[in-house]
Order: structure tokens, then C-alpha cells, then sequence
């Protein structure tokens, strides 16, 4: 999971060392970190089919497996549209195994238990977070990777970017030796496979032999429905994908009605200004805390407003970047970024305890309103500490609100239009953190005030 943290962290961490061999201006670090987010939209709906037809686990693996080899050759690309296009499918994998892993666990677990679970595994975004940035710190330093610079074009950010596509691999083949969620199985009639499961968890969980599980069979194993299945089965194939378009066509026939068409706008809506502030800044930060370091180093003993930083910072480039380039960063920039990484382990550790006393509606408009006002400071902050405090707020505020969004739709939508409902709304987010990445990138060296606004504004 730590490798969801990829798409925060990946981009950012690697602007600065992708200059010299790819020379990028503030334009293409926009597409480079709006390319992940492109594929994220392609590969919602597609990830989302396997796992309805072909099972949670094997939906997983496979969009584990593209995002493995995409970062792998990325790390080999000699050319920037090359990185692009792997970017893209680094974005197009991810999706499906971060989202569909909530629906792998959450079928293991008992009503319950399943908030509280879930609830943990959303803090492990935070841990991702935290771990990525210092993973870069290490290997794009560049007195401890100086050995490399004899080998060619292999440059510290590739071997970043190599390290970076392991735990994917790594998910994988633990995974290989997990079973599937036994809900799926039973949905498709496989009640023996999923009696299987339910024997290995009651092995595991209480260390008797399987064969002394007490339940013999499965509730519905012997109904009318499996002759049904059947029959639906043994139709001609262009009869089946008529039935599934009709039907899907009839669930979104309902979610545009009303009072669904209502909820579905807000929540769009919602996710949309969220994404596009959330996505945008935490990916730019790393970025912002660069431009006040040089600033700092060429103007001491002065302070100065985000937007006065990051517009001179195109007059002082070639100050910063002679020839030949170098690449390196300031220590400061990873440590700032993890510390905003630290700053969210208190909300993300008591989201489940805020929403069950205050409820999820006041958690989701106090989280917006604060968040939004953290954004629209950032025009008065004077120093990269100033900064660095208000990042932390955001960031803490921001990172939880999407899973408190998804809860409310959970509680608006009935079950068959659920899965629809979150997929729209996860569209939603997903182009606005495109229109962010692309505003932020051509605004920040003209502008930059604009699009503060404009985030805080749709937050709030």
C-alpha cells in the first residue's frame, strides 16, 4: 500500500532530477503530474468489470502487474513522451488495486469490524507519505549515488524510480498466496471454493483442524437461483452483453432521477474541488519548498510571499541550474514533506472516533470550510516555515475527506447503485485533480494567486 503514495510523492520527488535530462519547464511538470491522473479515469470502470467478472484477487494482481512493468520502463525511458506514456499507465495500474482493496478487505470482514478495518487501512496512505520522501532523500542525494554518474544515462532519479515499481511486485506475489473474497465466489455459485476460504480462516483464526469447521453448507447453495445462473450461462454470448447493457442502462436510468441526481451532482461536485485542491497542492509542495530555498539563498535575511517566490524563481533558473546541470536538492524539501506526512496521523487515526460522535456530514463541512481557509492563507504566509505549518493543516484536514465523501455515499445510495455512485464521484475528483495540475502548472510563474483562490474557494 505504500506504493499509493506513488502517485503524492512520485512526481514531485523526481521534477528536480528529470531537468537535466529531460529539461522541464513548469508546463511539463503540470502534464507529469496530471498523466498518472489521466489514467486513473481510463482505468476506474475497466478494474472495476474484472473484479465484478473475474474476481477481487486476479483484478488486483493484474493492475499490480501494469503498474510494476510501467514504472520499471520508465526508469529506462530516453525520451520525456516515453516517461509520459508510462506515467500514464502507472496511474491507469494503481487505481485499480488501491480501490478495489477496500472491497478485498472489506468481504473479509464482519459488519462489525468493517468501519474499524477499513479505517486502518486508509492510514497506511500516511505511512506512504511519510516513507516515499525519504526513500527519495536517500537516492537522489548525490554524494551517495556519485558512483553512477560513470554509467551512462542511468541517473540516481531512474534508480528511484526502479526501487519505486518494487512494492508493487512485492504486493503481487504475496497476493498470489491469498485467497479470493469468499462473497465472489459465492456470487458466481462457487460454493465449495468458497467454503475452502471460510475453513482456512477458521484454521487460522482459532488453530482447529479445517474439517471441524461447523458449517456444513452455504445459505442459498441449494436454490432455485444456481439453475438460473445456468441458463444465463449457457446463453449465446451476444445475448448476455444485451442483458448487462440493459441492465446497467436501467441502474443509471435510476441515478439520474431523482432525489439520486441530487446527491450524485453534490458529491461530484464535492470531490471535484477536493481532488483538484488536494491532488495539485500536495504534489506542488515539494516544488513551492524547492523555490523559497533558493530564494532564500539568493535573497537572505528577506521573506517573501508564496506567489512573489515562485514567480521570480523564472528569472533565477539559470543562477540555479548552470552548466553543466545539477540536479541536486535540499535536504529541507524531502524533510518539510515528511513532516506534512507526520501531520496527518492524528486525523487519520481518529476519523473513525470524529465521525461517530459529530457524525460524517459535520466532519465533511468543517473539514472542507478549514481545509479552504488553509489554502486561501497561503497568499499571506511570509517564510517556507509559515508555509510549511499551513501545508501540514491542509494536508491533515485534506487527506481524510475523500473517505468520509465515500462513507456518505455508502449511506445515500442504495446497494446497486453504490458501486455506480462511487465510480462517477471518483471520476469526478480525478479530472478536477487534472484541471488543478494543469492551472497550477501554467499559472505558478505568472500568477500564482489565482488558482490559490480558486482552490480555497471550491473547498469551501
Amino acid at each position: 500500500y505504500v506504493e499509493k503514495a506513488q502517485i503524492a510523492d512520485f512526481e514531485t520527488a523526481i521534477h528536480y532530477s528529470t531537468e537535466c535530462d529531460f529539461n522541464l519547464s513548469s508546463i511539463d511538470k503540470g502534464k507529469l503530474s496530471a498523466m498518472p491522473l489521466i489514467g486513473m479515469i481510463f482505468g476506474c470502470s475497466l478494474w472495476g468489470s474484472i473484479a465484478d467478472s473475474q474476481g477481487r484477487k486476479i483484478a488486483i494482481m493484474l493492475s499490480l502487474l501494469v503498474d510494476f512493468f510501467a514504472a520499471m520502463i520508465s526508469s529506462f525511458a530516453n525520451t520525456f513522451q516515453l516517461f509520459l506514456i508510462c506515467r500514464f499507465f502507472n496511474g491507469f495500474g494503481i487505481i485499480g488495486a488501491t480501490s478495489i482493496i477496500f472491497s478485498y478487505l472489506g468481504e473479509f470482514a464482519s459488519k462489525k469490524h468493517r468501519d474499524v478495518m477499513l479505517g486502518r487501512l486508509e492510514v497506511f496512505w500516511n505511512v506512504g507519505v511519510i516513507l516515499l520522501p525519504g526513500l527519495a532523500w536517500v537516492l537522489l542525494n548525490r554524494t551517495i549515488l556519485e558512483s553512477f554518474s560513470d554509467h551512462g544515462n542511468f541517473s540516481p532519479w531512474r534508480i528511484f524510480v526502479l526501487v519505486c515499481s518494487l512494492p508493487s511486485l512485492i504486493s503481487l506475489v504475496m497476493l498470489y498466496f491469498l485467497p479470493e473474497t469468499p462473497k465472489f465466489l459465492i456470487s458466481k455459485g462457487q460454493y465449495e471454493k468458497a467454503k475452502l476460504v471460510f475453513q482456512k480462516v477458521f484454521t487460522f483464526n482459532t488453530g482447529h483442524p479445517y474439517y471441524t469447521y461447523p458449517v456444513m453448507t452455504l445459505e442459498g447453495e441449494y436454490e432455485n437461483n444456481n439453475n438460473t445462473e445456468t441458463s444465463i450461462k449457457e446463453e449465446p454470448l451476444k445475448f448476455r452483453l444485451y442483458r448487462k447493457i440493459h441492465t446497467s442502462l436501467d441502474e443509471m436510468k435510476v441515478l439520474f432521477s431523482q432525489p439520486y441526481l441530487k446527491y450524485l451532482g453534490i458529491t461530484c461536485f464535492a470531490d471535484f474541488g477536493l481532488m483538484a485542491s488536494y491532488y495539485t497542492l500536495i504534489m506542488w509542495f515539494p516544488e513551492i519548498f524547492e523555490r523559497f530555498n533558493q530564494y532564500e539563498l539568493a535573497h537572505p535575511n528577506s521573506t517573501a510571499s508564496v506567489c512573489t517566490v515562485s514567480e521570480s524563481s523564472k528569472d533565477t533558473t539559470e543562477v540555479f541550474f548552470p552548466e553543466p546541470c545539477n540536479p541536486a536538492i535540499d535536504s529541507r524539501v524531502f524533510l518539510d514533506t515528511i513532516i506534512i506526512g507526520l501531520s496527518c496521523i492524528p486525523t487519520s487515526v481518529s476519523l473513525s472516533f470524529f465521525m461517530k460522535k459529530l457524525g460524517k456530514k459535520f466532519v465533511l463541512i468543517a473539514g472542507l470550510v478549514l481545509s479552504g481557509l488553509s489554502t486561501l492563507s497561503l497568499n499571506w504566509v511570509q517564510t517556507a516555515t509559515e508555509t510549511l505549518v499551513l501545508s501540514c493543516i491542509f494536508e491533515a484536514l485534506t487527506s481524510i475527506l475523500e473517505a468520509v465523501i465515500f462513507c456518505i455515499i455508502v449511506d445515500l445510495f442504495p446497494t446497486n447503485l453504490r458501486a455506480i455512485a462511487l465510480a462517477v464521484t471518483a471520476t469526478s475528483g480525478r479530472i478536477g485533480a487534472i484541471f488543478g495540475n494543469v492551472a497550477l502548472g501554467l499559472l505558478i510563474d505568472l500568477k500564482c494567486f489565482i488558482p490559490i483562490y480558486l482552490f480555497g474557494s471550491l473547498l469551501i
